[in-house]
Order: C-alpha cells, then structure tokens, then sequence
C-alpha cells in the first residue's frame, strides 16, 4: 500500500520550501494562500489549508494547480518531489500520429485522480477495454493524462537498474495513459499470451521485430507476437518517501 502518511509530510515539506522562495510569510501563511485562492475563483476553507501546512491532507487537482502557478513551481515536484522543481511550459492536449498523416488525432489530457489498480486489472483493462475504475485508491498524477489513464504499484525488480540510470524499484508508483501512442524506447505496459496480468518493460525493435525489454539483465527478454496487446504507455513515475 502507498504511504500515504509520508506522501502529505512530503508534500507539506515542498510547500513550506516553496512559500519561502516565493517570500511568503511564515506567519499567517494559510491567511495568505486563502486570499490567494479566493482570488483567482478557487477558495477552500481555511481549515482545509491549515491541513496542507500540517501535513494532513494534500490539495485536490483544483488547488494544486493554483498553487503551482502562484509560487511558480511543476506540479510533478510540489506533489511529488519530481525534479526539476521549476515551471516548464507543457500543454494539455497533445497530438499523434507521423507529421504529415491525415489520421492524426487530438487527445485531450487534463490533471486529476487515476485509480491504482493491480497488475490483473491491468491486463483486463487492456484486453477488453475495462472501465470499471475501482482502484484501491486514487492518486493524483503529476503529468497531463487522459481519462482512461491508471496507476501502478512496480512488483519484483525486473525494471530496476543495477547500474546508473532511470530505475523502476518495488514499490515505484507508474502512471499509465492508453490513449498514448507507444513507440520504440518507450516504457510500456503490456498483456502477454497465456497470462492475465500484464508486464511493466521497454519497447524495443531489432530487424524488423519488436521486443519487451527488462531494465534489469537478469531477466529475458519477451518476443511480442500478435497475441501481444501493448495497454499503455507509461508518462509518470515517482518513488513514494
């Protein structure tokens, strides 16, 4: 299960961090956020603040998005502790498809709760296009996802790196979108023949075949065959504290 106690520390810890660089008082913060947010048509109670600054509870998708523009910080490192810490312009609807092709698309990304679901959900979900989101919990994704995105929990260490590099340990939330297109080099999500779970690995291509890729070289890598359904790529991560 996610910490979820050590999520909102974590997170109060970031906020503080950031109303110091924004040269917001110490004393009488929550009067000076409530203002804030009354200011721009997004008030919540003051009660529901101090909690924010005691590490109670943690924002909804509304307020983070309000404060990560006020004290000019991402909202993948205030919520998360994703660096880097500073704002980058990102837009929240993306297309694909090749330049040039007829059949690109338009899918619209917005923030806000995913379900954390179980590596059997996963494969259901992406074998017979599962909407039932009943998630153990919700969390709050750090990166634009579509409505049909999820959360989940890394298992075994297949993903992660033993050397330096980006590494996926036990415990590794990951943020899956399924209306991302997936190309080569990608994080993926995938349901493999004979199994109804699905498998966290890279996206590779060799002579004109693709192939599932672990992270960590002790484990194989998986052909992928027409029985192989690719559910998603993956567009977030974080490491719970």
């Amino acid at each position: 299960m996610v910490d979820k106690n050590g999520l909102r520390a974590a997170f109060t810890a970031r906020l503080h961090e950031a109303l110091d660089d924004a040269g917001v008082r110490i004393r009488g913060r929550g009067v000076d956020i409530h203002k804030h947010l009354v200011k721009v048509g997004a008030e919540k109670s003051t009660q529901a603040i101090s909690k924010w600054l005691n590490g109670e509870s943690i924002p909804e998708a509304d307020s983070m998005v309000v404060l990560c523009s006020w004290l000019k910080v991402r909202r993948e490192w205030l919520e998360y502790g994703v660096l880097p810490k500073e704002q980058t312009g990102d837009s929240n609807v993306r297309q694909f498809g090749a330049a040039g092709d007829s059949n690109v698309r338009e899918v619209t990304r917005r923030f806000g709760k995913v379900p954390l679901i179980s590596w059997v959900q996963a494969g259901a979900w992406c074998e017979s296009n599962f909407e039932q989101h009943d998630g153990e919990s919700w969390l709050s994704c750090p990166v634009p996802i579509s409505e049909s995105g999820y959360a989940l929990k890394v298992l075994g260490d297949s993903m992660t790196n033993p050397g330096p590099g980006r590494s996926y340990p036990t415990g590794c939330i990951i943020f899956v979108d399924p209306e991302a297109e997936s190309k080569t080099g990608d994080r993926v999500i995938a349901r493999v023949p004979r199994t109804n779970e699905a498998t966290f690995k890279i996206l590779v291509a060799d002579a004109g075949r693709q192939f599932l890729r672990p992270i960590n070289p002790q484990y194989p890598i998986i052909d992928i065959t027409e029985e192989t359904h690719i559910c998603g790529k993956v567009v977030g991560s974080f490491i719970p504290e």
